[in-house]
C-alpha cells in the first residue's frame, strides 16, 4: 500500500468511516447520511474520491465495496480499534510495559477499544484495591484472577467469594504462592476445600495482575521500568474485553499447575 492511498484512507474521518460502514454490506445513500450523520454536500466527494480509486463500486442507487476496498476495509477494523485503545489515554500506554502482555493477547489488544480507567486512590488508601475494582467485584458471580503481587488483603478476601458460593480460579506466581503459604496457609487450605474454587500456580515470569468476571475485566501493567503501578488500572465492560480476559487467564492457565492441597 503506498502512501497516497493511506492519506485517502485515514487522512479523512468521514471515507474511513464510510469504507468500515460499507464494509457491513452495501448500503443506499440514505442509510450512510444516516449512518454518518452528514448531509450530500459533505459525503458525495468523498464518495467519488473512493470511487476514483477504486475503492467502491455504485449500482443505481447502491453503494458498495469493491474487491480492493473488500480487502483494506477487512482489515482496517483491527487497526482503528487498536488506535482506539491507545488513543483513548496515550501516556498510559506509552509509559507502562505493554510487552508484558502475552503476544498472542497483545495482537487482539484493539479489543481493548472501548477500556476505561480506574480513578487514582487518595494518599490515605493508596496501597488498597481500588474502589471500582472493589465494587464490581462483589456484583461478580464468576471472578477468574491473575496475581504477580501478593497483597495481604487478597487471600481473605477470595475466601470469602468462595463462601459465598462464586465460581472463583485464582492464578499466582511462584514467589506469591510461597508467601500466601506461608502467611495465609490455613486461608489457602479452606480456600482449596471448596469445589467452586480453583488455585493455580505458574513457574513462568509474569508481571502483570489481571481480574475477568461474569461484568468486568480489570488489568494491572507494570511501569516501562517494571516497577508494579498501583495507582491505575484498565476497566473494561463489553463483552469483546471480556473474552480477551478470559482468553489471558487460559493462557496462564494452561502453562501452571492446579494445587489441590498444601
Amino acid at each position: 500500500m503506498n502512501s497516497p492511498l493511506l492519506e485517502l484512507i485515514f487522512l479523512s474521518e468521514k471515507r474511513k468511516d464510510l469504507l468500515l460502514f460499507l464494509n457491513e454490506g452495501p448500503k443506499l445513500i440514505s442509510e450512510i447520511k444516516i449512518q454518518l450523520d452528514v448531509g450530500p454536500v459533505a459525503i458525495l466527494p468523498q464518495i467519488k474520491k473512493l470511487r476514483e480509486n477504486s475503492l467502491i463500486l455504485k449500482t443505481g442507487d447502491i453503494y458498495s465495496l469493491s474487491p480492493l476496498g473488500i480487502a483494506i476495509a477487512g482489515r482496517m477494523q483491527a487497526m482503528t480499534d487498536v488506535l482506539k485503545v491507545f488513543e483513548n489515554k496515550y501516556d498510559y500506554w506509552a509509559n507502562h510495559s505493554v510487552e508484558s502482555i502475552p503476544s498472542p493477547l497483545q495482537k487482539r489488544i484493539g479489543e481493548l477499544a472501548n477500556c476505561t480507567f480506574s480513578e487514582p486512590p487518595d494518599r490515605t488508601r493508596l496501597f488498597e484495591p481500588h474502589r471500582e475494582f472493589v465494587e464490581n467485584l462483589m456484583e461478580s458471580k464468576k471472578i477468574n484472577g491473575i496475581a504477580s503481587i501478593f497483597h495481604p488483603l487478597y487471600p481473605s478476601l477470595f475466601l470469602t467469594f468462595a463462601k459465598k458460593g462464586v465460581d472463583i480460579s485464582i492464578l499466582v506466581t511462584r514467589p506469591v504462592y510461597e508467601r500466601t503459604k506461608e502467611e495465609f496457609g490455613a486461608e489457602l487450605g479452606e480456600f482449596l476445600k471448596f469445589e467452586n474454587a480453583s488455585f493455580y500456580v505458574c513457574n513462568k515470569k509474569i508481571e502483570l495482575s489481571h481480574v475477568v468476571t461474569d461484568r468486568f475485566l480489570s488489568l494491572t501493567l507494570p511501569l516501562s521500568d517494571g516497577t508494579f503501578d498501583h495507582t491505575e488500572d484498565v476497566l473494561c465492560f463489553d463483552s469483546v474485553a471480556l473474552q480477551w480476559g478470559e482468553d489471558l487467564f487460559t493462557y496462564y492457565r494452561n502453562i501452571s499447575d492446579k494445587v489441590s492441597e498444601i
